[in-house]
């Protein structure tokens, strides 16, 4: 079960003036903590946070989360108001975790070695029972404090009994929810944090949702665990997505100005793998495409015919080698014709790919005028008027005789126009795609016809070179083609290779998918568990009846739950703190915070047991509130921590507490006074 209690708190300056501190102890149950204004009231509080690295709850420079009378100047004459520099300081606090551990820990705030990211923590009760303790040095505050082995909110988290999610953050990476994002339920910070339910939330995780997951693994939801699970399975989904499209477009990368297209290879994940069509590459010959595999059986073949014959002389083949070089010429010819034919063919294409790409571009624009149009008459407009005067399919400027002439045909309704477009917008989208695909093929024939032509203006040289070379020379042409059918033949068979190994890599990703999509079916249809419903049914009992005993005034408290979907307040469906009083949305604070803790009293949830609040009667709230808060959270003294640091007045003060079981501790004056040791 996890638990954290504080159990003593030892403040130390040394200044110019000697050394200055306190020592508060902490006890179980309801703890208060008086002071006058601007006495030290909330150093102390605040020096509790910062003991336990939690400042970014509040600050993003860790000296800041204390106040300055602990790093800069203190107070040492109450009634000149003297200050004296601070040259160092320090906190320590005694700390009880879960199984009844005891540890020590010490951070420095200013010190000329000790830098404020250092903590170190002594494996005893170093400062109720001074002794010898194993101690040992770690670090806070940096990347990997709260993972790695030496960083100090892994050791904080395995002594208190937490073991911190990992979860999918907004850039689909999974993040970590930090301590620092858990505690805004557990500590209230007088400056900024009675702003509201979670007002001192940190985002720098990049968790989704992090009020909510925060809520969900401090009361140990099951739906928590379900929907954490379910947001890790889409996570690797997306992951497995994006492999298998980076890995098809790399490929295809490979494949841009070879002559070579692939056939059936989808772009987008599929678990139906392998498909019933097998993927395959081809080469564009002539005004089709021939497997890549029939390819390489005949270049292979030619290359075995010319590698097994005797190589002839020049003098024995010179009537067909002239043959062959009036036939190369000839089809050089009708390649570059080919070529130019194609090659207008591509550039008409792509201007047609960028007027879809264009109508496109016009057709959204056009959907978010009408969009703003319909939002417009939603929200009352009566001004509808038109979208604007020019024509929806060219835009050129329509006269004035038609557009104020009356029609007897029936126009489209704003709602039957935005719906129009979203069609026209699919279906453009389908168009551009399919001439990007026929652009594609014919850039990749193109390239076949270019690299053809290379082969035939090489052959050419090569002929001639064997009809003018002595006529006992063995063939040039010959020796050519054979080199040049080795070379070919080796880079189709290291494209063909590298299509293997895509095969295979698309399989893994599928086989994977597929059992990420088994997960996610075999998950709970049931959002929330009868565990989880229990457990909200019982923080709405308690925050309805202690808004009720609080003398919340803002409306009747009939209708008053706890959401099921982000588990806050609610009121007919709405943010009850948007629509009450500043006092009553004190009082609500107050309600679901010691509801959280009320909860774990009873039910298994990563409650701490623990509630530290910093000047509670905000907001002039009544006395009568105020007592009844305190009498609520004096209940089950040995289940609870409730720490209230409060400035109300000393005697008013002393007659709520009178018949409630409570530890007060008075600072009398400065919290930080003159110590010898």
């Amino acid at each position: 079960m996890s638990r954290l209690r504080f159990r003593h708190l030892r403040l130390r300056t040394e200044t110019g003036r000697g050394r200055f501190g306190a020592d508060i102890p902490i006890g179980d149950g309801l703890m208060v903590l008086w002071a006058d204004n601007s006495r030290g009231k909330s150093t102390a509080v605040q020096s509790l946070l910062f003991a336990l690295g939690l400042e970014r709850m509040i600050t993003a420079r860790p000296i800041h989360a204390v106040t300055s009378a602990m790093r800069e100047r203190l107070i040492y004459d109450v009634t000149t108001k003297r200050e004296t520099p601070v040259l160092s300081s320090w906190v320590t606090v005694e700390i009880e975790g879960k199984d009844g551990k005891i540890a020590t820990v010490t951070r420095w705030i200013k010190h000329e070695q000790m830098s404020p990211s250092l903590v170190r923590v002594v494996e005893g009760p170093a400062i109720s029972a001074p002794g010898s303790y194993n101690s040992q040095d770690l670090y806070v505050g940096r990347p990997g404090a709260a993972a790695n082995p030496r960083g100090f909110h892994r050791w904080l988290a395995s002594f208190i009994g937490w073991e911190m999610p990992e979860l999918p953050g907004t850039d689909g990476r999974m993040s970590r929810l930090y301590m620092e994002q858990v505690f805004p339920l557990l500590f209230v910070e007088q400056r900024r944090g009675w702003g509201g339910i979670q007002a001192q939330m940190p985002y720098f995780s990049g968790v989704t949702d992090v009020r909510l997951r925060s809520i969900e693994f401090l009361l140990n939801l099951d739906v928590g665990k379900m929907e954490a699970e379910r947001l890790r399975l889409r996570a690797q989904e997306t992951k497995l997505q994006e492999a298998w499209r980076s890995a098809v477009r790399a490929f295809k990368e490979i494949l841009r100005g070879s002559g070579l297209i692939t056939f059936q290879l989808p772009e987008t994940l599929t678990v139906a793998w392998p498909p019933q069509e097998t993927p395959s590459l081809a080469e564009s010959r002539d005004s089709g495409w021939v497997p890549m595999t029939d390819v390489l059986r005949e270049l292979e073949e030619e290359h075995r015919q010319l590698t097994e014959a005797v190589v002839p002389r020049v003098a024995d083949i010179e009537p067909e080698t002239e043959h062959r070089l009036a036939e190369a010429l000839n089809n050089l010819d009708e390649l570059r014709e080919a070529g130019s034919y194609i090659r207008d063919d591509i550039l008409r294409d792509r201007t047609e790919f960028h007027s879809l790409e264009n109508r496109l571009d016009a057709l959204k624009e056009d959907l978010r005028q009408h969009q703003d149009i319909l939002t417009l008459q939603r929200l009352g407009s009566d001004e509808i008027g038109r979208l604007h005067g020019d024509c929806p399919v060219c835009h050129q400027q329509l006269p004035e005789s038609l557009v104020g002439a009356p029609s007897p045909v029936r126009t489209l309704s704003p709602e039957d126009t935005v719906s129009y477009i979203k069609q026209q917008i699919e279906l453009f989208h389908i168009m551009a795609r399919d001439a990007e695909i026929t652009l594609n093929a014919k850039e990749e024939r193109w390239a076949a016809i270019h690299g053809r032509t290379a082969e035939l203006n090489s052959l050419v040289r090569a002929l001639r070179a064997t009809l003018g070379a002595p006529r006992g020379t063995p063939s040039i042409e010959i020796i050519t083609r054979q080199v040049q059918l080795r070379e070919r033949i080796d880079r189709l068979h290291s494209i063909n290779e590298r299509f293997l190994e895509l095969i295979g890599e698309l399989t893994r990703i599928a086989d994977d998918a597929r059992l990420i999509r088994t997960a996610m079916k075999d998950l709970p249809a049931d959002r929330l568990s009868d565990a989880d419903r229990e457990k909200l049914s019982g923080l709405e009992r308690s925050f309805v009846q202690q808004l009720h005993a609080y003398d919340f005034g803002s409306f009747s408290d009939e209708r008053l739950r706890i959401s099921d979907v982000d588990y806050l307040p609610r009121r007919d469906d709405f943010d009850i703190q948007a629509d009450i009083s500043a006092s009553d949305s004190i009082r609500v604070i107050w309600a679901y915070l010691l509801g959280l803790l009320e909860v774990s009293n009873r039910m298994e949830t990563n409650h701490l047991g623990l509630l530290i609040l910093d000047e509670p009667r905000q907001q002039s709230a009544k006395e009568i509130s105020f007592r009844a808060l305190l009498d609520r959270a004096s209940r089950d003294a040995e289940g609870r921590q409730v720490v209230f640091a409060t400035s109300e007045a000393l005697s008013s003060l002393r007659g709520m507490l009178s018949d409630i079981p409570h530890h007060l501790h008075v600072i009398d004056g400065y919290v930080l006074k003159p110590v010898s040791e």
